[in-house]
């Protein structure tokens, strides 16, 4: 198998992290989206990244022996899918409602169901592509074979702190924000500021996975 496999735009998971930070910052900016379709947005990714890596846990092959983890990629997903339900309580409560009624009455049920079109595209192109890039990384160059459940079975990581803090301080840090700016503004500079936390997350994580080589989201 070549060790240096092409670079295709599904299989740069770094240029695809970066892209996915700075889409959401655009639709503030241009099709002004509210700070709950900025926040849900990233909710959505994370969901997301932990059904795929449920998948990756499951087809784990580095053990010959048990080369199917079904069970285990079970409670992996259900344990993170129930964290991330508290969040999203707590998201729909403070921010959808709270916060959309400040940005003049923003409808964050149009986001919630994903009826705003650019929202959709934006969600579904990242699922699609992080689809593609698990079937032509994991699979189709045999990634699988070299990865143990346990590189992806992890409690809590640095895409849950963020959202823990970006979620609970954003109402206070929005408010803050729009009483100084005023709504559109204010959610501008709130997205730049959360774009710019996400992106130091993921760059420590990066910088993590090289000094204790880990698989790649």
């Amino acid at each position: 198998m070549d060790i240096n496999p092409p670079i295709i735009p599904f299989g740069n998971g770094k240029v695809l992290q970066f892209t996915m930070n700075i889409v959401p910052f655009l639709g503030v900016v241009f099709f002004n989206w509210s700070v709950f379709a900025l926040l849900y947005s990233f909710w959505l990714e994370t969901l997301g990244l932990s059904f795929f890596d449920a998948i990756r846990i499951a087809f784990a092959a580095k053990n010959p022996e048990s080369s199917f983890h079904f069970g285990k990629a079970c409670r992996f997903f259900m344990l993170r899918a129930g964290i991330l339900l508290f969040y999203m309580i707590f998201l729909l409560v403070f921010v959808g409602i709270d916060i959309s009624g400040k940005q003049g009455g923003v409808n964050f049920v149009m986001y919630l169901v994903l009826l705003d079109i650019p929202f959709r595209i934006t969600i579904l192109s990242f699922f699609f592509i992080k689809f593609l890039e698990l079937i032509y990384r994991y699979f189709y160059l045999g990634e699988h074979k070299t990865t143990a459940p346990d590189d992806y079975n992890k409690f809590f990581d640095s895409r849950l702190v963020v959202i823990h803090v970006v979620i609970v301080l954003g109402v206070f840090a929005f408010a803050f924000f729009n009483e100084k700016l005023g709504s559109h503004s204010g959610a501008i500079a709130f997205a730049a500021v959360f774009v710019l936390v996400k992106m130091l997350a993921d760059f420590g994580r990066g910088l993590a996975g090289n000094i204790s080589p880990k698989k790649e989201y």
